[in-house]
């Protein structure tokens, strides 16, 4: 049983100073993220706005499920009926159990509250949907607070037009309102992210290297700086701001104590938005780590004390080799880094283990400089095993420096929120793009991944094909691509499944590298199958 959450207020709250709730009013709020299968993070929106929304009276329940979950879900919203059902959004497939669910608790009656990245982005365009109701935008603990205590009628009534953070439909004809933002929280101390109301903790601790518990943490809260695809600068306006060393440490020390967590996944959007500051603290915590960096930093000094602290792993969001497509894509970085830094980070801590991430198919993206993005990454992958690199396809994102060019080049946006459940970092959905061209994007992280693997000798004759894909930069006539996916849909897929698992094998000193992934390649479910 784990112990009492540790909490951090400057100012302790008393029940009894608390607005008095009607008798006939629900004290209960549901929070959901609906997750796909391979989600290894907490839902950490809805665990801060939880600790909110019951430091003012309310009583939360937290839920992060796959799709699967969805009818269980509608049946305990109908039988319990709380004060309001609240969603977490992102963008993409994760969206349609979201729109279901919200279509489903709309029809009971029950007010439906969608946040998170995807709706802040495009609030006007979600309170269009019959099915949602209120919106709320960026930050949500404080705006929740105001929302719940006015919804329950526990302060005196007053127009929703008063809600800074709020959207909503006006009464009189449903039309979108929105009136202001809400100040960013300055003090991130005041609310805690409740991990004693998730279901089951241990789901998210994660091998790192040798260390089998590792857990991920927030920290901080946005990034300084301003590439030009990314959600960061419309949502968190390039600001980044922290927890206290205190907090953070109260924090670790209670997973330690009741989940005998022995390593730290910092999952900030970037963690060292103060360098010197942030080193301190790693250092203060004492605990192997990993967490998202920039080429930047990795100078012989810097890798050193990622060495000397405990780092296992690193994310390191390289974009493009392509100084041009850098350039349009601000994102403050020279292409000469990127082979200079990770070539520091192999040969001062060579355990360290690298993940790159890179997006082609940008805006005005030429052969030639995509092209230079493979040839950096053919490079990097020789430098050592523990370098992994992977591919994505550019996405347009509303309100983003780069969307007005998306626009001005063809690409239309979906016309509803159902549009938008068929975005996908792995397709991109762009108009100077053909379907050969998506396609092959499409397959880059196959040949990447499943090309280097050694495996099972069954599929050796495919990993050998795809590394003479990759070598030879040839990715014409892709049809082992097309039969993957007639096999996927086929009626042999749980026969597929249970082979794949069984004959490919991976890395098993990688923090990702589990059997689970031989299913993966295959877009199989396979929590089924390993019992996990």
């Amino acid at each position: 049983m784990a112990q009492p959450m540790l909490t951090l207020r400057d100012v302790q709250i008393s029940p009894d100073s608390l607005p008095q709730q009607p008798s006939d009013a629900s004290n209960t709020i549901f929070l959901i993220n609906f997750r796909n299968h391979r989600d290894m993070y907490p839902p950490f929106g809805i665990m801060y706005v939880a600790d909110a929304l019951e430091q003012v009276g309310f009583s939360c329940r937290v839920f992060h499920e796959t799709e699967e979950y969805l009818e269980e879900f509608v049946r305990q919203v109908a039988a319990e009926r709380p004060l309001f059902v609240g969603f977490s959004t992102i963008t993409g497939p994760q969206l349609k159990p979201t729109i279901d669910a919200s279509k489903r608790v709309h029809e009971l009656g029950i007010p439906v509250v969608w946040g998170g990245v995807h709706a802040t982005i495009m609030p006007m365009d979600v309170l269009k949907e019959e099915y949602v109701d209120f919106v709320i935008v960026n930050e949500g603990e404080e705006t929740a607070q105001e929302f719940a205590l006015l919804l329950a009628g526990r302060v005196p009534p007053r127009d929703w037009s008063t809600v800074p953070g709020l959207a909503y439909k006006r009464e009189e004809d449903g039309f979108p309102m929105f009136h202001r933002e809400r100040p960013f929280i300055q003090d991130l101390d005041k609310y805690y992210p409740r991990w004693d109301l998730l279901d089951d903790v241990e789901a998210y601790l994660i091998p790192s290297g040798p260390y089998q518990r590792a857990i991920p943490v927030y920290i901080s809260r946005g990034c300084p700086f301003r590439c030009g695809f990314c959600y960061n600068e419309v949502v968190m306006k390039r600001t980044w701001r922290q927890h206290s060393d205190e907090f953070i440490m109260n924090q670790i020390q209670w997973l330690k104590d009741n989940y005998q967590v022995d390593a730290i996944d910092y999952a900030d959007d970037y963690l060292f938005g103060r360098i010197k500051p942030m080193q301190r603290l790693v250092e203060k915590i004492g605990m192997p780590w990993s967490g998202q960096v920039r080429v930047q930093l990795l100078k012989p000094e810097f890798v050193q004390w990622m060495n000397d602290t405990g780092c296992q792993w690193v994310n390191i969001g390289v974009e493009s080799a392509s100084q041009v497509v850098l350039d349009r894509m601000t994102k403050d970085q020279d292409a000469e880094q990127i082979i200079w830094g990770i070539g520091n980070l192999v040969k001062v801590a060579p355990h360290i283990e690298a993940n790159c991430s890179f997006i082609v198919g940008m805006p005005e993206e030429q052969p030639h400089e995509t092209k230079e993005t493979f040839d950096a990454i053919e490079t990097l992958s020789d430098m050592s095993e523990k370098v992994r690199c992977s591919v994505c396809v550019y996405m347009p994102y509303p309100g983003t420096p780069l969307w007005p060019k998306a626009l001005e080049m063809g690409y239309v946006p979906p016309e509803n929120q159902e549009g938008w459940c068929d975005m996908d970092l792995n397709r991109g959905n762009t108009p100077w793009m053909s379907d050969d061209e998506a396609q092959v994007m499409c397959d880059i992280n196959d040949i990447l991944f499943v090309g280097r693997s050694q495996g099972h000798w069954l599929l050796q004759p495919y990993y050998k094909l795809l590394r003479w894909r990759w070598r030879h930069q040839y990715f014409k006539n892709y049809w082992e691509g097309a039969l993957k996916k007639r096999l996927i849909h086929s009626p042999l897929k749980p026969l597929i499944a249970w082979l794949t698992i069984k004959m490919v094998t991976f890395n098993q000193t990688t923090h990702k590298g589990t059997i689970s992934e031989g299913a993966e390649l295959l877009g199989l479910d396979y929590s089924n199958q390993t019992g996990n």
